[in-house]
């Protein structure tokens, strides 16, 4: 049958037993995040569109594939299209720096970006991130990466491939942008249409095209290596350092860009062996300016932003096969009383039920029970009786005996 209503394209809907493993998966990132001090924040899904338009970027893909519109009031909203200006506008708003010098927060959202769907990203997208505000230190980038690591080891994704670069600078990356855009105007000609349209507005995201035509264009091009401060420069070595104590195997690509205005310093990106065509497992870097460009103090910042659904195709990790305590059969009304007083009494005491309230005969309800890998049944008629289903012994029970007996099981 076909539904009178379909889902809009680009949104997906989540079902069990599938809603249990996004669950597992939930579970793994607040365990590691919080292994590692990181505090959880939840943000409005709707927000103002200059927080986005101001502090991405105008010409960056994000902020042209907003979903927004204009409210009653005339005000320009937004549903959010990435979540660190969020972070960074309510860890300003809220003074939450003046009490946390050093602060660790990570985020588990719903996303809205308009463009194409495809396996693996849609229209809207659930990301994982965490943001670390006060430390300018090598240690902290390190620390940023080395949870990443951890996390995707505990997701069980294999054969994942960290690329590092530095991009220095906000006034470093200007001067970079002035070489960059004359290199690119001299093979103009040979860009694909995509990188032409960067060309004029952002010619730095051309270095992130994945167009065949691009790539020997893109090998050419200056580094940004070449126009980065000392500062910079030592600060990224002892970012790979650390990684090498750590054991974490890296990549250095001087061609590697994040496609956000606000970043500068250490950007990185791990993605997998994957053949499929989106194999961006999370993506992060520095932004020691964001937080005083939106009104806020001097705090430097990183963070990482990784996408849930990219990690679910890849992660090897299977749902735990649901178990039911207790299959519940109270097929005759006059029972029901004493079958909801047996219920509250077992859900309290911690057991997992199931109540066939379609009233089935107890033969089906057995078999459903076994079906729904329940422990037991309990039914409750003018007698209480209570099978184990794996050594199919049966007791007829008090009321008072259902708990003491359960425990035996």
């Amino acid at each position: 049958m076909k539904s009178k209503y379909q889902k809009i394209k680009g949104t997906f809907d989540i079902l069990p037993p599938e809603t249990q493993l996004w669950q597992e998966i939930e579970t793994i990132i607040h365990q590691t995040c919080q292994q590692f001090g990181f505090e959880e924040i939840r943000t409005p899904a709707v927000e103002f569109v200059n927080l986005f338009q101001e502090n991405i970027g105008y010409e960056t893909d994000v902020s042209k594939e907003m979903f927004g519109w204009q409210d009653q009031s005339g005000k320009q909203l937004a549903l959010k299209p990435e979540m660190t200006a969020p972070v960074v506008r309510a860890y300003i708003e809220s003074g939450f720096f003046r009490k946390h010098p050093l602060c660790r927060l990570y985020y588990i959202d719903s996303l809205f970006r308009r463009e194409k769907p495809q396996k693996g990203r849609q229209r809207q997208f659930n990301q994982f991130g965490i943001e670390a505000f006060g430390s300018r230190n090598s240690e902290q980038d390190a620390e940023i990466i080395l949870i990443a690591n951890k996390l995707f080891k505990d997701l069980k994704i294999n054969n994942t491939r960290l690329s590092i670069n530095s991009i220095g600078s906000p006034e470093i990356r200007t001067k970079y942008e002035v070489v960059l855009k004359k290199y690119f105007n001299q093979n103009a000609n040979k860009l694909s249409k995509v990188s032409k349209k960067r060309l004029e507005k952002n010619p730095i995201r051309i270095l992130d095209s994945k167009e065949k035509e691009d790539q020997s264009i893109i090998k050419n091009a200056p580094l940004i290596k070449e126009f980065i401060s000392k500062d910079d420069g030592v600060h990224f070595n002892e970012v790979l350092s650390h990684l090498k104590a750590l054991g974490i195997q890296y990549n250095e690509n001087p061609h590697l860009v994040r496609g956000l205005d606000y970043y500068n310093g250490t950007t990185f990106e791990i993605t997998t062996n994957s053949q499929q065509s989106q194999n961006a497992l999370c993506g992060g870097g520095r932004y020691d300016f964001l937080v005083e460009k939106m009104g806020g103090p001097k705090v430097p910042a990183v963070g990482f932003a990784a996408g849930i659904e990219r990690m679910m195709l890849e992660s090897k990790q299977q749902p735990t096969n649901k178990s039911i305590d207790v299959y519940i059969s109270c097929n005759d009304i006059k029972h029901a009383s004493k079958g909801f007083k047996i219920i509250k009494e077992i859900t309290d005491n911690g057991y997992k039920i199931f109540f066939d309230t379609n009233k089935k005969n107890v033969k089906n309800q057995i078999k459903d029970a076994i079906k729904n890998k329940a422990s037991s049944i309990l039914i409750i008629d003018d007698k209480i009786l209570i099978r184990n289903l794996n050594s199919k012994k049966e007791n007829i029970v008090s009321e008072s005996q259902i708990l003491s007996l359960l425990k035996k099981q």
